[in-house]
């Protein structure tokens, strides 16, 4: 059921729960399904959104959701090696189904080396062969010649996943492109990545499937056991420093601050607030580093690596196509309005049900990995962009096309820290991007690949042509000298918004390791993090897919604690 408020009275101000989960993303919707299964648990889902609009399901739409009411509109401390020296943005979803209600819909589950290099650092059960299972189970995979790899794909889970239904011209002929280079066609939920692929994507005929619509909608007014509260901020979880027992959380109402509750969990609060909010909540709550907690004044009740190894795919932007002889957006009002009428009346055909060139994706490995194994280090997107009037909605009627190429195994490694005790005060946060130079090297390699393609036959039939005005040298990256990079970051992207690490997942001879294997806070009873923070090192392909599974194999582990 949903959850209503009355200022003078709210409503959960005192109430008890088995379970707590703060923040209904990617992670917190599936959770909040997979533990209201069990009849006498009781499950309070809170998030500091409100509900999922409409607009988010049209897949053309995207940008459109950026720096909008359901967006975070967080920005990274200024760097000079990225962002122009600017701040650079992140999308993060404030909304019921997090970042997923404004991500690209991404289904692509990384390597699976990725999960082998998680259990070789001391993470039992999070191997490839472990969570692959917990990939199938959320699966209702749509497209046919990918659904019948059973050892691979599901069907029948609450997640629609396909390729998405509108594929452009220009979009074609990247694809050729790539092939006639030597890229492989492959599947990115499969275990062999390196090659080329139309993406599947977290969508069913042509609007998007967010995990609050896939995993809340279907169970929300049925189960009497699962409670959600949106426009709820919490304001830090409470401990028992005696016994570092966790008991319940503080909370506000997000649009009437001074109205404040607190309510109290009997079994668990799990934080799936993300990798930016999950890392400030501990902190606010006492769990984190003894020297950023001591300076506030906030009590130290466990002093751990919180906020440390945020790691992110990330990129920069410089070479562009083209496009000569394909898209003219200069009668552009006319061609938004018959777009529309054609979405409208057929929801499953059109422009508006794709994501433009940016639905062909490749991964490529460069000379620094050894060539004995399939590890790709980097990941080609091809994004739309216009300097020609189309605006916000560039990526549906676009002139450019923005080569990106991002580092998927990044050595360089940021941070997550507060410097206020307001839990309204946003995080500060340091990407240091490029302050390891062995990502130099990875990316500029990835240049290597623009000429060819470039030189295919399918981009010439295609009219795209090349222009590497902006091409980025090592010093340009650097001193952040490129004057391209001082156009506004939203428009050529230099961030994906993975954000990952920041509550480390280790064992507890790890120093760094926020939570165990079990996803349990070290040194704290009763408190989990799941989401996309847990990752000891970012997963080499886009997060959504990954943070499903984490909290899939999560609400097991929770399940089997309980028996």
């Amino acid at each position: 059921m949903r959850l209503t408020f009355n200022k003078d009275s709210p409503i959960l101000n005192g109430t008890y729960y088995d379970y707590i989960i703060v923040g209904a993303g990617s992670a917190g919707c599936v959770l909040a399904n997979r533990m209201s299964e069990i009849a006498n648990q009781s499950v309070l889902l809170l998030e500091a959104g409100g509900e999922e609009p409409s607009l988010a399901d049209v897949p053309a739409f995207i940008i459109n959701t950026f720096g909008s009411k359901i967006d975070w509109k967080y920005t990274a401390e200024p760097q000079q090696r990225s962002c122009g020296g600017q701040r650079c943005t992140f999308a993060r979803g404030k909304v019921l189904g997090g970042s997923s209600s404004l991500n690209a819909m991404m289904y692509n589950r990384g390597s699976p080396l990725d999960y082998d290099h998680w259990a070789e650092e001391g993470n039992y059960g999070w191997a490839y062969e472990d969570v692959l299972p917990y990939f199938r189970l959320s699966e209702d995979n749509l497209d046919a010649d990918i659904a019948n790899d059973t050892i691979h794909h599901g069907r029948g889970g609450y997640l629609s996943v396909s390729r998405f239904p509108y594929v452009e011209d220009t979009t074609k002929a990247i694809y050729e492109g790539l092939q006639e280079i030597g890229f492989k066609t492959v599947d990115f939920g499969s275990e062999r990545v390196l090659g080329v692929t139309y993406i599947q994507a977290t969508q069913e005929n042509g609007e998007r499937m967010s995990t609050n619509r896939a995993f809340l909608k279907p169970i929300r007014n049925t189960r009497k056991n699962l409670n959600i509260a949106t426009s709820i901020r919490v304001l830090k979880v409470l401990i028992h420093s005696h016994n570092k027992t966790v008991y319940g959380v503080e909370y506000a109402l997000e649009n009437e601050r001074h109205i404040t509750g607190i309510v109290y969990a009997r079994k668990e609060v799990i934080l799936s607030a993300g990798a930016f909010n999950s890392p400030q909540l501990l902190m606010l709550s006492g769990v984190g580093p003894n020297e950023t907690l001591q300076r506030l004044g906030i009590p130290v009740i466990q002093d751990l690596k919180v906020g440390y190894n945020l790691q992110d795919h990330y990129s920069l932007p410089g070479v562009l196509f083209h496009i000569n002889s394909t898209q003219n957006i200069s009668d552009y009002n006319q061609k938004l309005m018959s777009d529309a009428h054609e979405y409208m009346q057929h929801p499953k055909m059109g422009l508006w049900t794709g994501i433009s060139t940016a639905q062909v994706t490749a991964n490529y490995q460069s000379k620094l990995v050894d060539k004995s194994i399939e590890f790709p280090d980097l990941q080609f997107y091809f994004l739309p962009a216009s300097t020609c009037g189309a605006g916000i909605n560039s990526i549906i009627y676009h002139s450019m096309i923005s080569f990106l190429p991002l580092i998927l195994r990044p050595k360089s490694r940021g941070f997550v820290s507060i410097n206020s005790t307001d839990p309204f005060s946003e995080p500060l946060i340091y990407t240091n991007y490029f302050n390891a130079s062995e990502d130099i090297d990875t990316f500029l390699e990835s240049y290597n690949v623009v000429t060819q393609i470039a030189n295919t036959k399918s981009f010439k039939e295609a009219g795209i042509t090349l222009d590497a005005t902006f091409q980025p040298t090592r010093e340009q990256i650097e001193t952040g000298s490129n004057p391209f990079w001082k156009q506004p970051p939203r428009e050529f992207m230099y961030s994906m918004c993975h954000p990952a690490g920041t509550c480390k997942m280790g064992p507890h001879t790890d120093p760094n390791a926020v939570v165990d294997p079990e996803l349990k806070v070290h040194g704290v009873k009763n408190l989990r993090v799941v989401d996309a923070s847990i990752m000891p090192t970012i997963i080499s392909g886009n997060l959504n897919a990954a943070v499903i599974m984490i909290a899939e194999k999560a609400a097991d582990l929770i399940k089997k604690s309980c028996d």
